[in-house]
């Protein structure tokens, strides 16, 4: 049993060495990563593994997910950018810089 342990079946508190942590303010949160045309980071993804050259099956064995999701995606993608092609959607990427 470990000293914690101890403390805790006893009921008493465990008196630690450090002060306690402050609470993060709003410039110390991490922020997140902001997509051009409002593309989330899980499309940004996708979108930069269709501009590699990957098909929608090799898309989603790399990510986990399943074709059908990722062609949900594609279609997110494609609505967002106003493209109509893997061809389009992948020269946005790499005039964007995604990849």
């Amino acid at each position: 049993m470990t000293p914690e342990q101890a403390f805790a079946a006893q009921g008493q508190p465990l008196v630690s060495n450090q002060p306690p942590a402050k609470p993060r303010t709003n410039a110390q949160k991490r922020l997140s990563p902001t997509f051009p045309n409002g593309l989330t980071e899980r499309e940004v993804e996708v979108l930069r593994l269709l501009a590699r050259g990957l098909t929608d099956a090799q898309i989603a064995e790399a990510l986990v997910i399943s074709p059908r999701t990722v062609n949900a995606h594609l279609r997110s993608i494609y609505t967002k950018l106003n493209v109509t092609s893997r061809n389009a959607a992948a020269h946005y990427a790499f005039k964007q810089k995604l990849v």
